[in-house]
């Protein structure tokens, strides 16, 4: 049986990744230079929610 709020939590990751690789590359624009490596963080982060986001995701679809 599938988990929905799995379903639903695996998007919900998926689409808060693309928001915050969206906002990094306009805050790369915007800034120019990044002395501590802020938006390569931010932007490790965002790729991490977006593979967790498609292994739950997958992990639920698979089960149809």
């Amino acid at each position: 049986m599938i988990n929905f709020w799995n379903c639903v939590g695996g998007l919900l990751f998926i689409v808060l990744g693309i928001i915050l690789i969206i906002d990094t590359i306009r805050t790369k624009r915007k800034i120019g230079k990044d002395t501590y490596g802020g938006t390569i963080k931010m932007g490790g982060g965002a790729i991490g929610f977006i593979i967790i986001g498609l292994f739950l995701l997958l992990k639920e679809l698979s089960k149809l």
